[in-house]
């Protein structure tokens, strides 16, 4: 083959790399991994957490986890996925796609429709502020928990996925890999879960009476489903969906 003919085919072949495509194998993987993060927050948290509180708590429990990942989801698509995924600054992004603007049936998030990639991280959102009440489990109303959920949310979920996940994120330009939400989700959880007890302080009755669990049975049926739906959790260790610039077909 010529040189020139050679140069030629290599400079389409560069182009056609660089038009973004959607991967049929891809997208479905990611909407099952979709169903099972949403497994392991109902029913698979919720009875967990149910399992392991007094009897009289069982139904507060999953009401709490419940309403938690319904008000995440609501907060996601308003500004959420515009905070965590917008490429405005190092720490947080800003509301150009606030309500999904800008997201539609052409758009692209690396290998799979930016749909499939927005209903994805909604859930990661959704099981990580639901995460958070198995610290605050039978001291906490429902109100003030729905409150917490919004401001939480904004103000340190959404910034720290961005810094994380997003392309010009703080964490992500030092090359953090956190496919599986070893960070944003299980650390962030965890620190705050921890502030909150030491917020709240201790249960009433705490090592002054029995407070012995519901039904270790559901916490075993819970742990099952969690177990399961980590293979949701890890997808993107086989899908092509990291965070980048969007695109249109």
């Amino acid at each position: 083959m010529p040189a020139w003919a050679q140069e030629a085919a290599e400079a389409v072949a560069e182009v056609a790399e660089e038009v973004p495509t959607i991967d049929t194998g891809d997208t479905a993987w990611m909407l099952i991994s979709t169903v099972l993060v949403l497994a392991m927050i109902v029913p698979g948290l919720a009875l967990f957490y149910g399992g392991l509180v007094r009897t009289k708590n069982m139904l507060s429990v999953l009401t709490h986890v419940l309403a938690v990942a319904c008000v995440a989801m609501l907060v996601w698509v308003s500004w959420g996925y515009s905070l965590a995924f917008t490429e405005a600054g190092p720490f947080v992004g800003n509301l150009s796609n606030a309500f999904l603007a800008n997201v539609n049936a052409d758009s692209i998030s690396g290998t799979i429709p930016e749909y499939v990639f927005v209903s994805f991280q909604m859930t990661f959102a959704a099981i990580t502020c639901a995460l958070v009440v198995g610290s605050l489990a039978e001291r906490v109303k429902f109100t003030s928990l729905m409150i917490f959920a919004v401001i939480w949310l904004t103000i340190v979920y959404f910034p720290l996925a961005h810094m994380v996940w997003s392309v010009g994120g703080f964490f992500f330009e030092k090359g953090a890999l956190d496919f599986a939400g070893g960070t944003v989700v299980h650390i962030n959880a965890g620190v705050s879960g921890l502030v909150g007890c030491l917020i709240l302080g201790k249960r009433i009755g705490y090592l002054k009476e029995a407070l012995p669990p519901h039904s270790l049975t559901m916490t075993l049926i819970g742990t099952g489903l969690l177990w399961v739906g980590w293979f949701g959790f890890n997808s993107r260790l086989g899908a092509r969906c990291r965070a980048r610039p969007r695109a249109s077909r």
